[in-house]
């Protein structure tokens, strides 16, 4: 991979990933303190920790598809051969980008008519705090971009695809 590319994808799935769910962290733990100890609720509290939490979400699966650690039901396909394998990979990887390349411009047309909402407590429009959503879309797009072309490479040269480390490794 491209080391530019490399190192965009380290800062929105590994440290902004971080930024925001340490931004969770300390947003419920302070709501949890103001609740049950104070008995004085936060509303902003409340928004704020929503929306860190939907933001680490989509941002967390798309970290787990670049190491394709998504669940995955595979008693019967681990029985089968590489190549039955790698067909079903395959098959599966342009199906999903396929999805996302269809929707991408209608999740954006809709994001852009969020622009006149905003969130109740903290005055944000709504574009800015579903914008991970097409975020999302695209790098889980890049990634299996990546898998397509290893997983057909595979299958056409018998060249397996380099292991990126992890790291939490």
């Amino acid at each position: 991979m491209r080391n530019w590319l490399k190192k965009v994808l380290d800062f929105l799935e590994l440290h902004f990933n971080a930024f925001v769910f340490l931004v969770l962290f300390l947003s419920m733990t302070a709501q949890v303190f103001m609740r049950y100890v104070l008995n004085m609720p936060s509303p902003l509290l409340h928004e704020i920790t929503m929306y860190s939490f939907v933001w680490t979400v989509y941002l967390s699966a798309a970290l787990a598809r670049r190491y394709r650690g998504h669940i995955r039901f595979n008693i019967i396909y681990d029985m089968l051969p590489r190549k039955a394998q790698l067909v079903i990979d395959l098959v599966f990887d342009i199906f999903v980008s396929s999805l996302f390349v269809i929707s991408f411009v209608p999740v954006i047309r809709e994001l852009i008519s969020y622009s006149f909402i905003e969130s109740h407590i903290l005055k944000i429009s709504w574009t800015y705090l579903f914008m991970v959503f097409p975020i999302f879309m695209a790098l889980v797009l890049v990634h299996n971009a990546k898998f397509i072309y290893y997983e057909i490479r595979e299958l056409v040269k018998g060249e397996k695809m380099p292991e990126e480390e992890k790291p939490w490794d």
